[in-house]
């Protein structure tokens, strides 16, 4: 796999044993699991459309010569389902479960310039956030996620856009402390939750940033003044694999025990079927958040805990180094 662009910002990366890391998940594609993806990478392959024009707006809008706009569409919805979104191509909208623009909106005026940074997006799904970076000019953006979906959604839309300083690799969490002092900035958006170690995370994720970087990190939490956390006693929202989820008092002082500081609170919201709902791109029998909440009472979920809402906030990396925990 071809990592040496990571050299120029990492000059003692480990290149040999990220590689190993990839060819082991990119033979994924090879498994009972991952036979489709294989046709579909064939037909990304083929595609010779190159995006006159990308604009980024609530949807990230790829213009093209129209050329090809069956094979387009072929690919598009071969990736069904889309999770993260909407996008784009020429007058074919792919509108996602998410409409992620509306949590773009919200924290976009406060995150600061990107211009000339390294970023990170951690968990960057097909990479909408990562495109929606480009309007400040990063001189690299890395999404890392280690679902192979994700990986050939996002090839299929970059193949046509074209962004050379926009990289996937299916890295997950696990991988971040191959790039110590790296980066600028690292996005952390609906992630935390799914970890069993959300104090060990957020010690990688500082690790992982240059002196005095900074970490925008939204998370799902519950509401309340106390210091607590809810930890499910099973499922939330019907996921399995969801374990802390703090209020936001709590996240504060999770970021400061582990070596961050100047915390800004850039937005409290609740989620609501105008932000996440299943749509033609995500169809059944795909679920969302209409099925994820009590029918009765919107303000819980189906397991009785408080419905979903999520703070985003903005952390920067304290100079000094911090224990970790035993």
């Amino acid at each position: 796999m071809e990592l040496s662009y990571l050299e120029k910002y990492q000059p003692h990366v480990d290149i040999e044993s990220l590689r190993k890391i990839l060819d082991e998940r990119n033979s994924w594609t090879g498994h009972k699991a991952g036979e489709k993806y294989s046709p579909i990478q064939e037909k990304i392959s083929q595609l010779n459309s190159i995006a006159t024009q990308v604009e980024v707006d609530d949807y990230v809008h790829l213009v093209t010569n129209k050329s090809e706009s069956l094979l387009i569409e072929e690919i598009a919805k071969d990736l069904i389902p889309w999770r993260k979104g909407p996008f784009k191509v020429d007058d074919l909208a792919i509108d996602s479960e998410w409409r992620s623009n509306l949590k773009w909106k919200r924290i976009q005026d406060s995150i600061g310039s990107l211009k000339d940074q390294v970023v990170l997006d951690i968990g960057c799904n097909n990479g909408y956030y990562m495109f929606q970076m480009l309007k400040d000019q990063p001189e690299l953006v890395l999404g890392i996620d280690p679902v192979i979906h994700n990986k050939f959604q996002f090839e299929f839309i970059n193949k046509i856009a074209n962004k050379g300083n926009l990289k996937f690799e299916l890295f997950g969490i696990e991988e971040l402390p191959y790039f110590r002092s790296m980066f600028d900035t690292i996005f952390s958006m609906g992630i935390i939750y799914h970890h069993r170690h959300p104090l060990e995370q957020l010690m990688e994720m500082r690790e992982a940033l240059k002196s005095e970087g900074h970490l925008i990190l939204e998370t799902i939490g519950i509401p309340g003044e106390e210091s607590i956390c809810l930890f499910p006693e099973d499922r939330y929202s019907k996921m399995r694999n969801v374990w802390f989820l703090p209020t936001l008092s709590c996240l504060k002082n999770w970021l400061n025990r582990t070596g961050f500081t100047n915390i800004e609170v850039l937005s409290e919201s609740l989620t609501t079927t105008e932000e996440q709902s299943t749509t033609p791109w995500c169809p059944p029998p795909f679920q969302s958040l209409e099925e994820f909440l009590d029918p009765n009472d919107k303000t819980k979920t189906v397991e009785g805990h408080p419905a979903p809402v999520r703070f985003c906030v903005k952390a920067q990396k304290k100079p000094s180094p911090i224990k970790r925990f035993d």
